[in-house]
């Protein structure tokens, strides 16, 4: 085997580890799985139907995976924005790490609506809150603990610009927050 022919069996190797597929139900596109690892943290999360997901670019949006919708551009005011941040756990008290975001919020922006959070997960508690500003944007956020066996908390985010939510924005960023898993 060539050197050149080594390096792109390695690449498309890497590839592959790090965009598997699921097994589709019938009918069921495929979606992608993503596998990340990195300085003391990895997780498994997978792409929502009709999004892309992004990590060459997600540190510019202060997260470690991105989403958007496969017709959007992340850097566009319009597009919504679904973004994934594996953090080190700062206490055991995650309804106290969602608070303090509320806080923040609260002290930045004084006219907000402030929602319960919709986005659950199957095995981790979810601690989660949606705020918006009329005429601004709207955000829904997500702590999720995978337990006291794991040091990390999981954050997501949704972000859109404008105006609400659209019910479709808001299931897709419930599939991301549902289908996250820390190793």
């Amino acid at each position: 085997m060539s050197p050149s022919s080594s390096c792109l069996a390695l690449a498309l190797g890497s590839l592959a580890t790090i965009l598997g597929a699921v097994s589709p139900a019938a009918g069921e596109p495929k979606r992608h799985v993503l596998d990340f690892s990195g300085q003391g943290s990895a997780f498994v999360v997978k792409e929502p139907p009709g999004w892309f997901a992004d990590s060459t670019i997600a540190r510019a949006f202060g997260a470690d995976v991105i989403f958007y919708p496969v017709t959007g551009d992340p850097h566009s005011p319009g597009t919504p924005l679904v973004r994934v941040l594996v953090m080190t756990k700062a206490s055991t008290d995650t309804g106290a790490e969602l608070n303090h975001y509320v806080n923040a919020f609260r002290s930045r922006y004084r006219n907000f609506a402030l929602r319960d959070g919709s986005a659950t997960h199957p095995h981790y508690r979810a601690y989660s809150k949606g705020f918006c500003v009329q005429g601004k944007f709207c955000e829904y956020v997500t702590y999720l603990n995978p337990g006291q066996s794991s040091n990390l908390l999981l954050l997501v985010t949704l972000h859109r610009r404008g105006h609400s939510v659209a019910s479709s924005e808001l299931t897709a960023y419930q599939r991301v927050v549902a289908s996250l898993e820390a190793n």
